[in-house]
């Protein structure tokens, strides 16, 4: 249950950005963008410039990957993410001419363009590859995107999450994204009497990413699904991970109506029309807000080859034009202020005289 000083919406929100439906979204076709040609060759410029001095991701900054024409087009992205509707597709470039260090290189430098990559896990990766690895989601340390499994609609702990594929699985594997707010107004117009436990606090398991600053903290943390401030609906919601929280003998345990409000979340998530789904190619780029749009992956089938198996590069961002954020997020993202250096997980240690951008990739 929400605490008395928890603002809930008392009508449907209709300000803030990401609301919308998919059904509508697919009629529009808006959301997906395409390289223009010469950004393709400003592209392949700055890769070859950064090869040139023997540099490699993550060790070079935007200044070393300069990208003058495509500022516009970023520029564009960035306000879509955060003002329209929180995801956007990038389509068509052609990934199958470089190598995978190029492609590194090349999503790496566009992603400096666009934020400040953050560390993903307790290792400190902050360029992560996202693959089978033949883990079972059923362990407490394995993180979903490890596995084939399905990923139910969750969200990550920084400002923008941007996904690259590199290759395609065998079968399966359909991305799938959802506006929050056009959920918590389909819940505030069915079921209102289960708004107050989705602005409640939760429960959530660290899956063993607990870094630095988490020494001598509980291997799980609490928050809300949902917060409503300065006008906008903001969420953090990994169910997987609140469920695997039960684990722990000294979590609340889950009352019945947290679990009615938590179905019906998911339910409407899920229902014909919400949702929009699309197969990713390679080359294609995936940039999403995380704390207005949710994103899911169904279960695929790989390939035998292991060098062969779906494949896609993944960086958290923190964002220039971020939101302010409510103040249930400064324990975990270390900030609630816009347009700062906030969320990721922090590293277990960090390299003497080294900085947050001298992490290792994550080549797993």
């Amino acid at each position: 249950m929400a605490h008395a000083d928890v603002v809930i919406p008392r009508e449907a929100v209709h300000t803030g950005p990401g609301i919308w439906r998919g059904a509508d979204l697919e009629r529009e076709g808006g959301w997906v963008l395409r390289f223009p040609l010469e950004a393709l060759e400003e592209i392949d410029a700055a890769l070859r410039g950064i090869e040139g001095r023997g540099l490699a991701a993550p060790a070079f900054g935007k200044e070393d990957f300069p990208l003058p024409g495509l500022g516009g087009l970023l520029g564009g992205i960035l306000d879509e993410l955060e003002q329209g509707r929180g995801f956007v597709l990038m389509r068509g470039f052609p990934v199958g001419l470089y190598t995978e260090a190029q492609a590194e290189i090349i999503f790496w430098g566009l992603g400096r363009h666009l934020g400040i990559p953050l560390s993903q896990n307790a290792d400190g990766h902050l360029l992560g590859h996202v693959r089978n690895l033949g883990l079972d989601i059923n362990q407490t340390n394995v993180r979903a995107y490890q596995t084939t499994a399905e990923l139910i609609f969750h969200n990550d702990q920084s400002d923008v999450i941007a996904l690259m594929c590199l290759k395609t699985a065998r079968s399966g594997g359909l991305s799938r994204v959802v506006s929050v707010t056009a959920i918590q107004n389909e819940i505030q117009r069915r079921r209102p009497d289960l708004l107050p436990e989705l602005y409640g606090q939760f429960y959530i398991d660290r899956r063993g990413e607990r870094g630095r600053d988490d020494e001598g903290d509980e291997p799980y943390y609490a928050m809300p699904m949902l917060s409503y401030y300065q006008g906008m609906v903001t969420a953090r919601y990994i169910r997987g991970y609140i469920q695997s929280a039960q684990r722990f003998p000294e979590v609340p345990r889950l009352t019945a109506k947290q679990t009615e409000a938590l179905d019906l979340f998911d339910s409407i998530a899920n229902e014909d029309g919400m949702a929009i789904g699309f197969h990713m190619e390679p080359g294609d780029i995936q940039l999403l807000n995380n704390y207005c749009v949710l994103h899911a992956r169904t279960n695929f089938e790989d390939w035998q080859d292991i060098a062969s198996r779906r494949h896609l590069l993944r960086l958290w961002l923190a964002t220039p034009n971020s939101r302010q954020l409510p103040p249930c997020f400064e324990k975990r993202f270390g900030s609630c202020a816009p347009g700062v250096m906030r969320g990721g997980i922090p590293p277990r240690a960090r390299p003497a005289g080294e900085c947050a951008e001298k992490f290792q990739l994550d080549r797993v």
